[in-house]
């Protein structure tokens, strides 16, 4: 179980500028728990109404929702110090359409949405400054959503596949990298067939367009 929190301020910008020898005590009054999950198990379901968010400490989750004819999309996949699900416990809404999932085992620690946002006592400095930061969070939560929309508002597979490769080598400065996805979950993410994905993504590299191996990628000189 994750226990040291006063490093948290450096790493999560959830927390940022919150001292660290404050973090502890914010959280006890904001009674934060911790969550263990194995590969598989669920931290929300469809159909539930969610009340709690969370802060992935490590492991990996997705969010995903599911059609009716059983097919996955991926709206987000969610790495070490990332936030889930702040806009829909604090919309208060009283059943949600997606699922958030533990891809790998993982540790996720829980913010009740109410205890957060209703304190019962004036609340402290560092109790402010974590309000602050959820809104810059539920701000750039908004960005992102804008990202996959562009994305899969693409007519083609390869035209998918390309945008979303172009803005992750924007994002973290450098034409090589990994993604946080498999075959089958950058499919669902990009709402395309498994096996078209990989058609385009062979193509791609007999082109000379790409690199690939698994999850890692690389984009070359000539795109």
């Amino acid at each position: 179980m994750y226990r040291n929190f006063t490093t948290l301020p450096m790493m999560c910008k959830l927390f940022e500028g919150i001292p660290s020898d404050k973090i502890n005590n914010l959280f006890t009054q904001l009674s934060v728990r911790n969550v263990s999950l194995k590969k598989g198990e669920f931290l929300f379901k469809a159909g539930t109404k969610i009340t709690d968010f969370a802060v992935v400490i490590s492991g990996q989750l997705a969010i995903s929702y599911y059609e009716a004819n059983g097919h996955r999309n991926i709206v987000e996949s969610l790495e070490s110090m990332e936030t889930v699900a702040i806009s829909l416990a604090i919309a208060d809404i009283q059943s949600v359409a997606i699922s958030v999932e533990a891809r790998q085992e993982s540790e996720v620690i829980l913010f009740n949405a109410n205890k957060v946002l209703n304190p019962v006592v004036k609340p402290s400095e560092e109790h402010i400054r974590l309000l602050r930061n959820i809104t810059k969070e539920l701000a750039r939560k908004t960005v992102l959503l804008g990202r996959k929309m562009r994305i899969i508002s693409s007519r083609t597979t390869s035209e998918r596949i390309m945008k979303y490769l172009i803005e992750e080598s924007v994002r973290r400065g450098s034409k090589e990298f990994d993604i946080p996805y498999d075959r089958q979950a950058l499919a669902d993410y990009l709402c395309v067939e498994r096996s078209a994905l990989s058609a385009e993504i062979s193509k791609l590299i007999d082109k000379g367009v790409i690199e690939s191996r698994k999850n890692h990628f690389k984009l070359l000189e000539n795109i």
